[in-house]
């Protein structure tokens, strides 16, 4: 697209795409709701690629290391980095619904509750049962990212143990011949990507009207100012303590991804669109972010526990129950733990958000009605998920440059 000669970028296309979607959604209303399934095809179309994606990302991001030894020290940091930022963001988000009291504002008058479907019984047993396939073939139909990503774990580490150094290359080059074929197919369908972002946001518009900005103003506004929070502080603080980036300049770099993420609110179909911001505006090594990101996308869930946390306190304030010290550290641990947990139950958002409303005894008909309005929380939770994952890639790259210098300096030093 051009304008005046000069070519618009495909972020400012979404963008634009995303604002003129939601105002005909709010002129046009209802019909615009019949529009919906052209950019659920486009969304379709990302998602059918996700599996293969997932597997030659996470496969060639393992066999570009050096050795199991480097490959041990980023997994180590990663997933230090995801536990820890995962913990914290619960506590913000309790924190901050408890310094604004939303269930104290909160008025559901008028709105109706959703009927939340699916199984609420998630143990940690069946968490770590759920992560390794006992058929890699019916794990890819199924479309199982969580165990996608060990499966495609372990192969990886199995062609770096290969003793055979001519089949190993062999290996090696064919899965990266693959991943050159996916990213050119993913590039193909991210150039109609603001047609299909236009039709998503009509569509979520035109269903609930201005209501979407009112009927639950008062959490949503508690919830993005608890995510905000999170992304300058947590994120913000972590990078620049480590890197030199301050949150202005994260958030300004980061804008093609958390654009994408906002419309689209899917965090695997984000993964390409992750990778790209991490490469080009953080110089971040493929080798690095093609396994820290897809790792990322199914362990790293901070938008998810931000989301418990101010939903916990809504509650209790608006049925008068007080929260205690207690009760805060449970919801922190819990939710740390549940947010992991449940790959592959439709809707498992909503349903993980009612495991822990009912585990601390509290109404779920409130959680009916955030169901009816998910899409409106959904494009926190996702945007602030991949920014999790896209900080804690750059955060990565920079220890491992810093290791790279130590043992260099150490080298000439000798």
């Amino acid at each position: 697209m051009k304008i005046a000669g000069k070519k618009i970028s495909l972020t400012t296309q979404i963008f634009l795409a995303m604002i003129l979607g939601a105002i005909l959604g709010l002129i046009i209303g209802e019909p615009m709701t019949k529009l919906g399934f052209i950019g659920n095809i486009w969304l379709n179309c990302i998602k059918m690629i996700v599996v293969p994606m997932v597997i030659v990302t996470i496969i060639t991001g393992i066999t570009s290391q050096k050795d199991v030894k480097s490959l041990g020290r980023i997994s180590a940091r990663i997933m230090s980095y995801y536990i820890l930022t995962t913990l914290v963001a619960c506590a913000v988000g309790l924190a901050v619904a408890l310094l604004i009291k939303p269930g104290t504002m909160a008025n559901f008058t008028g709105l109706a509750s959703k009927e939340i479907t699916g199984s609420a019984d998630i143990t940690i047993a069946d968490f770590f049962m759920g992560m390794f396939s006992s058929n890699m073939f019916k794990t890819f139909s199924d479309g199982n990212i969580l165990q996608t990503l060990i499966i495609s774990v372990l192969v990886g580490i199995a062609i770096l143990r290969m003793k055979n150094e001519a089949f190993k290359e062999t290996v090696i080059n064919g899965f990266n011949a693959l991943s050159e074929m996916v990213f050119s197919l993913i590039g193909m369908v991210m150039i109609v990507s603001p047609i299909g972002v236009f039709f998503l946001m009509a569509e979520s518009f035109g269903k609930y009207g201005a209501g979407i900005f009112t009927s639950m103003a008062t959490l949503a506004g508690t919830y993005y100012l608890a995510c905000l929070a999170h992304i300058v502080l947590i994120y913000g603080g972590v990078l620049w303590f480590t890197s030199g980036i301050n949150p202005i300049r994260f958030l300004k770099d980061s804008a093609e991804l958390w654009i994408y993420t906002i419309s689209t609110c899917s965090s695997v179909a984000s993964i390409p669109v992750n990778m790209k911001v991490a490469k080009e505006k953080f110089d971040v090594p493929e080798s690095i972010s093609s396994f820290t990101v897809p790792l990322g996308s199914q362990m790293n869930y901070d938008g998810s526990v931000i989301l418990y946390g101010c939903v916990i306190v809504f509650i209790s304030q608006v049925v008068g129950v007080p929260i205690n010290i207690g009760v805060m550290l449970k919801v922190i641990f819990l939710s740390a733990i549940l947010s992991t947990g449940g790959g592959g139950i439709p809707g498992s958002g909503i349903v993980k958000l009612l495991v822990m409303v009912e585990a601390f005894g509290l109404p779920t008909e409130i959680v009916g009605i955030i169901a009816a309005f998910y899409r409106l929380f959904d494009m926190g939770t996702t945007t602030l998920n991949c920014l999790g994952d896209l900080a804690g890639t750059v955060f990565v790259s920079k220890m491992e440059e810093k290791f790279a210098g130590k043992n260099k300096a150490k080298v000439t030093g000798a």
